[in-house]
């Protein structure tokens, strides 16, 4: 492996842990998304009057966040993994 492919390979995986923490970023929006949920299930379920829609619609943003930090975590991983191959590559 030559100088330049090297260089490359590095500005590769620079560009990819930049992308990793901005996937980082929106798998905590979507943990608060799902705390969002949470909040307006309690509100829509406590009290003397109910509120089905605002119960409904909090469980709703708890699955959907859910959902999205689970998927954004599964990229995170595979991401990770990327880039140590990346590095690997470019250290032997």
């Amino acid at each position: 492996m030559n100088a330049n492919e090297k260089k490359r390979m590095t500005k590769e995986a620079e560009m990819q842990l930049k992308a990793l923490k901005k996937i980082n970023r929106w798998k905590l929006y979507a943990m608060a998304f799902s705390a969002i949920g949470v909040a307006l299930t309690y509100a829509g379920t406590a009290g003397e009057s109910s509120h089905l829609s605002l119960g409904i619609c909090g469980i709703i943003l708890i699955i959907a966040g859910i959902i999205a930090a689970l998927i954004l975590n599964l990229g995170l991983r595979n991401g990770r993994r990327n880039v140590e191959k990346i590095l690997d590559a470019v250290g032997k």
